[in-house]
């Protein structure tokens, strides 16, 4: 399914354990989340929009640590390495801001020119549009692509569904 317009819900209620604050990545050990922390005064009746990152541990120079640590010695990695650790070293007080930092960077490195725009307010049922809210989530599996060369597969073979940095850093942006 190719589209022109990606729409990005920022009015539904933050739903707990979603990959709109977590992803996963190779590291020497196997599979590691990288979970970013969130102020949890009302999560399930906030918006999106509302919430705000934690600071309370400096999770965003651990996760890069953890980014650099598991991908430093693949191929591609000293090729993004500036424009990532820039998104992880700006102060965003909101995880809307972070993700779309994240979002923009990642279409700008795989040369994808869509245009990225947020909802105004919630519908249930968006009309017109296809809707992928509920589709991605950590505990369904739902992608299976074909294997390629991951820095750690001679440990732990190939792992599938993981954050496409994993893709980015070993195969390029190809």
């Amino acid at each position: 399914m190719e589209a022109d317009v990606i729409v990005f819900e920022h009015h539904e209620h933050f739903i707990k354990q979603t990959y709109r604050n977590r992803c996963e990545i190779y590291s020497p050990n196997g599979i590691q989340p990288l979970i970013i922390p969130v102020m949890h005064a009302n999560l399930s009746k906030s918006s999106l929009k509302d919430i705000k990152i934690s600071f309370d541990t400096p999770w965003n120079k651990i996760h890069w640590k953890s980014i650099c640590s598991a991908y430093r010695n693949s191929a591609y990695f000293e090729f993004f390495e500036d424009d990532f650790q820039k998104v992880y070293e700006k102060p965003n007080k909101f995880l809307c801001d972070f993700n779309l930092n994240l979002i923009y960077l990642i279409l700008k490195l795989f040369k994808t020119t869509k245009i990225i725009s947020c909802t105004s307010s919630f519908e249930n049922y968006p009309a017109s549009v296809t809707d992928f809210r509920n589709t991605f989530h950590p505990k369904k599996k739902i992608f299976i692509i074909k294997p390629y060369h991951q820095v750690f597969s001679d440990r732990h073979g190939f792992i599938n569904d993981l954050s496409c940095i994993d893709y980015l850093f070993n195969e390029g942006n190809k």
